[in-house]
């Protein structure tokens, strides 16, 4: 399997804990970067028709005008076809830039899943992450979704943020429920060197943020949404199926600034700068890179261990690579932090909040 990811890399607002690679953008910005888009998409035109899946981020995706959706739109048929034929194709929007006109679009064009950021239903915890939707946005934007034909929605909410409650994340979790969304994720708070947040000196709360995730996966859990990856809840056969192929160490191009690559073994990221993307690609120059390298043997071995271990199923591994890491997997039986069970290890159900523990293992 193959996806194929695009990064948008424009937003209305930066919200205070943002480390993507986006910032505000004049529709004249974003018409020139879509043609620059359009010049790198043409560069890997020998893959045409090889993608089973589509992740459209950012950003804010859904900030674009519904001219310049039909132009991307148009951009990534040339390499997947038919948005149609793919197992699926996601498309992340915020709520303060879809209107009913741009969730018919996306429909017509045959996205099946929207991705949709709530955080969480406070407005003022919403304010205070600088969010520009607050959560009557969400509603509104949850209901056109609804309206236009969408049957997969994710919504994603975040935990431990600044003046954030035990019962307000629970609270959360409850008014979210209400609108049965078919996919969940929640992600605790990170600051990160560069962000609002960092510059305030907000800090980060590990103790207070694993409370409110494993409280919430329970509340999840009732609600019939399974835990497949640490920190993503699905209904049965909503799992991305983008996602699992990352996580599978399956292949995919990433299109756009600071877009990761994972193709015939090498893995490379263009460059976060957006003006330097533009220039390099309508130049038809080789877009900057941030990072390349191809993985073999042991490395290669070790990253397709930590993604197989996102997922709550665990992986299976073939006797080789069980013998290759031996110390590291005895070590980790022992500290109870992982499962084996025949030739499948996985992180145990209590211990997901810690995984970075066992991934450094790994590293």
């Amino acid at each position: 399997m193959t996806g194929l990811y695009i990064h948008i890399p424009f937003c209305r607002a930066k919200c205070g804990y943002c480390d993507f690679a986006s910032a505000l953008g004049k529709p004249e910005e974003i018409d020139v970067f879509l043609e620059a888009l359009s010049r790198e998409a043409s560069t890997h035109s020998a893959l045409a028709g090889k993608f089973n899946t589509l992740y459209v981020g950012g950003g804010t995706p859904s900030l674009l005008s519904t001219d310049q959706l039909k132009k991307l739109i148009f951009i990534v048929s040339g390499l997947t076809g038919p948005l149609r034929r793919l197992a699926e194709s996601t498309f992340e929007a915020n709520p303060e830039s879809l209107d009913a006109e741009k969730a018919a679009l996306l429909k017509k064009a045959g996205v099946s899943r929207i991705s949709l950021g709530l955080q969480a239903c406070q407005d003022d915890l919403l304010k205070r992450l600088g969010r520009v939707a607050m959560s009557g946005d969400f509603l509104k934007a949850f209901g056109l979704l609804r309206a236009a034909g969408f049957d997969n929605i994710n919504a994603d909410l975040m935990c431990g943020l600044p003046g954030q409650t035990l019962k307000d994340f629970a609270d959360s979790i409850e008014w979210l429920l209400k609108f049965k969304p078919e996919h969940v994720s929640f992600y605790a708070l990170e600051v990160h060197d560069g962000t609002p947040f960092s510059a305030d000196g907000v800090k980060e709360e590990p103790e207070a943020s694993a409370d409110m995730y494993e409280a919430g996966a329970a509340s999840l859990k009732l609600a019939g949404l399974v835990r497949y990856e640490i920190s993503n809840f699905a209904r049965p056969g909503r799992e991305s199926v983008h996602n699992l192929n990352y996580w599978e160490q399956g292949e995919y191009l990433g299109l756009g600034p600071s877009a990761a690559s994972y193709l015939g073994g090498e893995r490379r990221a263009n460059t976060t700068g957006t003006a330097a993307y533009v220039r390099a690609a309508l130049a038809g120059e080789e877009i900057p890179q941030q990072s390349r390298e191809t993985l073999t043997g042991r490395k290669k071995n070790a990253e397709k261990i930590m993604l197989g271990l996102r997922r709550t199923a665990g992986i299976e591994l073939p006797d080789d690579i069980f013998i290759e890491f031996n110390e590291e997997t005895d070590r980790l039986l022992a500290a109870g932090l992982i499962e084996k069970a025949g030739s499948r290890i996985k992180i145990k159900e209590d211990r997901l909040y810690v995984s970075n523990a066992v991934f450094r293992e790994f590293v």
